[in-house]
């Protein structure tokens, strides 16, 4: 009987998180947003009629048309291919910090707020002196001291990533440690690695969540920012900021290079925001009953 009302709830609020996520405009166009980048990314191959490697120097600076549905660029490369592998790039560098950052973060968080005392001083002060700087000078300092590459661009995200994500996860695991049944575990005797894991881990999985989604877009505009100025990716692998910096010298002649990686940059970091706040407001409980 118990596990037939289970099941009736969970179906429930299955279809309840449907209907909010149906009516919340800004999940629902973040998502599709998120969602079209993503298969993009997957697809480009396949999407793309010429292969982002190959060169003709026939077609420099070719504006769109039938060979080239995007234009060509200074070597006579295929926009739109470059354009589709520049998605995978960047999704592929954030999966990597957010990999990374996450890591480090819930654990550094989860860490300091249950043992307390020098541990949680050290790491909030380690947290306090990233944040007293400007996250994407931090990020140039360390990728123009490792040298450009996409394990220095994820590398040095990381970096100025954890900070925050410790931060909320401490803030969390401290309001559930006056919980009752925190409390009942710790009674029953429960090591405190297991209490983390299994009782305080899967309450703070919606926050962090959120905090993930929302710091998709800080990390694709800070790898397309170190590509820009040469600090990230390094040719013949596409990225945005690339395109966007080798399009600036011809922008007024023949301003589709720039143009179409800035859209598609925007485009992306613009819905993986909106997916954030949807999902903020679908998670949180306090702003679902409003």
């Amino acid at each position: 009987m118990t596990d037939a009302a289970e099941t009736i709830d969970d179906g429930v609020g299955a279809r309840g998180f449907l209907a909010r996520l149906l009516r919340n405009r800004s999940a629902l166009l973040g998502g599709a947003i998120v969602l079209a980048v993503a298969l993009a990314a997957l697809l480009g191959p396949m999407l793309a009629a010429k292969d982002w490697r190959s060169t003709d120097m026939a077609f420099v600076w070719e504006p769109p048309g039938d060979d080239f549905a995007l234009g060509a660029d200074q070597l006579g490369r295929d926009v739109l291919a470059r354009l589709l592998t520049g998605a995978r790039v960047s999704l592929a560098v954030a999966g990597g910090v957010l990999a990374i950052a996450m890591l480090v973060g819930v654990g550094v968080g989860m860490l300091a707020a249950w043992r307390g005392g020098w541990i949680d001083a050290v790491a909030m002060r380690a947290a306090d002196i990233t944040f007293a700087f400007p996250e994407l000078i931090i990020a140039i300092l360390v990728a123009a001291m490792l040298g450009p590459g996409i394990p220095t661009v994820i590398l040095s995200l990381a970096v100025v990533s954890w900070p925050g994500i410790a931060r909320l996860t401490r803030s969390l695991v401290m309001s559930l440690r006056g919980e009752l049944f925190i409390d009942a575990a710790i009674a029953c005797g429960t090591p405190g690695w297991r209490i983390l894991l299994g009782h305080c881990l899967p309450n703070i999985v919606p926050a962090l969540i959120v905090r993930a989604s929302v710091g998709v877009g800080f990390i694709v505009m800070a790898e397309a920012t170190l590509s820009f100025l040469g600090l990230g990716v390094q040719e013949p692998l596409p990225s945005w900021g690339g395109m966007i910096r080798d399009g600036l010298p011809a922008l007024r002649s023949d301003p589709f290079l720039a143009l179409f990686a800035s859209a598609a940059l925007g485009a992306t970091i613009i819905g993986f925001n909106m997916l954030g706040d949807g999902l903020r407001d679908l998670l949180d409980p306090r702003l679902r009953e409003r």
